[in-house]
């Protein structure tokens, strides 16, 4: 039996630089949102940057830093945040 997990992992360019999983039971996916924005946030970041980020869209100051890509035309989908460093997410299975 296995149980399904949330393979998180951070990349800076090609390089692996964090991973983490952890079960889908304990982070649902709307929280699992928030999680790659602040990874993103704390490793790729200004102050500003981040600021702009939350900004209205219509903004002039607003930037796409954190924002976060879906892709479920692929099995297994993923979540993607970020972009150089960047963080993804996606389901994967772990023995128990």
């Amino acid at each position: 039996m296995s149980k399904r997990v949330w393979i998180i992992e951070g990349w800076q360019g090609q390089a692996l630089i964090w991973s983490k999983e952890i079960p889908c039971s304990d982070l649902p996916e709307s929280r699992l949102e928030d999680v790659l924005r602040c990874l993103v946030a704390k490793h790729g970041l200004s102050e500003d940057e981040i600021v702009s980020a939350f900004a209205r869209t219509n903004a002039v100051r607003s930037t796409p830093h954190l924002e976060i890509t879906k892709s479920r035309a692929n099995e297994p989908w993923f979540l993607s945040c970020g972009g150089n460093p960047f963080f993804t997410a996606r389901v994967g299975e772990q023995p128990e």
